[in-house]
């Protein structure tokens, strides 16, 4: 119980942030260019060591790698993110796409139907944000890296499309995807219930009546609901 409060709590703080950022007057006044605000230091990362760091409201850094000692907010084009504390990610904007590296921690990003798709790299693996089907005027996910696995889910706001190598998934509200790396030793990933403390066997179970699982070029994913490659997966994100 403590820890669905927590993590209740932890995203009303995301949608409160989300919404200042949104309103901030830099990122009013530089809508056409990426921006990044730390709520503390950020540091830029080069060969493992930093190499710099800064405390304000500045133009991203494009590209290089970063770590948000505490929380950031970035605005992208037509998209707004936040950054965890602690997560070690890149983002390089272009013509058509966004592209974000995740080494670790977690993003949580704000899109619309206009956003540029969002191409995610990780350790784990890669995927890309595909078509979305709004119930809101913004789509609210996230994506979380630790250890060999990476989860890509909606808080809410619709349904996106997650498109990776081993097919497209629907991802809808509440409910995510894992992508768990294969060389690690890992089998496979669920998209379960991510909430309760469950182990990671518990977590495949809750899905195992109506699990989707591919495997290909050494990535697997698994979602519960949905056939042919397509279905939501259950979960959302953790408290930090």
């Amino acid at each position: 119980m403590i820890r669905k409060r927590k993590k209740t709590l932890t995203l009303k703080v995301f949608v409160v942030l989300l919404s200042l950022v949104m309103t901030t007057a830099g990122f009013s006044a530089n809508a056409g260019s990426a921006r990044i605000i730390p709520d503390g230091t950020v540091s830029i990362i080069e060969n493992g060591q930093v190499v710099g760091q800064f405390s304000q409201e500045s133009p991203l850094p494009e590209g290089s790698l970063l770590r948000c000692e505490a929380k950031c907010a970035i605005k992208v084009d037509d998209a707004y993110m936040v950054v965890d504390p602690g997560t070690e990610f890149s983002l390089t904007p272009a013509a058509n796409s966004t592209g974000l590296y995740v080494k670790t921690g977690t993003v949580y990003f704000a899109i619309t139907e206009s956003s540029n798709p969002i191409q995610m790299t990780t350790p784990s693996g890669d995927a890309t944000t595909g078509d979305l089907t709004m119930t809101d005027s913004e789509l609210r996910g996230y994506v979380r890296v630790s250890g060999n696995e990476t989860e890509i889910g909606v808080i809410g706001g619709g349904t996106m499309m997650v498109e990776t190598t081993s097919g497209d998934m629907a991802v809808t509200p509440g409910n995510a995807v894992t992508i768990a790396s294969m060389g690690s030793g890992t089998s496979g990933a669920a998209a379960g219930d991510k909430g309760g403390g469950l182990t990671r066997n518990q977590k495949i179970g809750i899905g195992v009546a109506a699990t989707a699982v591919l495997v290909a070029g050494g990535i697997a994913l698994a979602s519960s609901g949905g056939g042919g490659g397509r279905g939501g997966g259950g979960g959302s994100p953790a408290a930090p």
